[in-house]
């Protein structure tokens, strides 16, 4: 009877788990730079804002709305009413103008 398959199957195993303990490693550091690096998409967008009134949904369900004064380091500085507030871009969802109604009052309401 054969038996050097005993011997075999445990190393084959190891050799398995040690493959897909490396792809998971090489997904965790890839998804860590990108975190780090910020997304460059809403770098963008929230750089084409700059002076306007917005109002930005995070990902906590909470909401911030004030004139976007500057944009650094993957960050957003909001003014409002002389209050400066400080937003991660990492957790924005959605960045858009003020909704106004057509005399270009702003809008009591918000529905979305």
């Amino acid at each position: 009877m054969q038996t050097w398959w005993i011997s075999f199957f445990p190393i084959l195993m190891l050799c398995i788990i040690l493959a897909l303990h490396r792809r998971e490693t090489k997904q965790y550091i890839a998804a860590r730079v990108a975190k780090q690096k910020g997304e460059p998409e809403m770098y963008k967008i929230a750089q084409r804002y700059i002076g306007k009134e917005v109002l930005l949904d995070t990902v906590a369900s909470g909401s911030y709305d004030g004139v976007i004064r500057e944009v650094v380091d993957n960050a957003v500085v909001l003014d409002k009413n002389g209050r400066q507030t400080v937003v991660n871009l990492d957790y924005v969802i959605r960045l858009r103008e003020y909704p106004r109604n057509k005399r270009g009052k702003k809008k009591a309401v918000i529905a979305d």
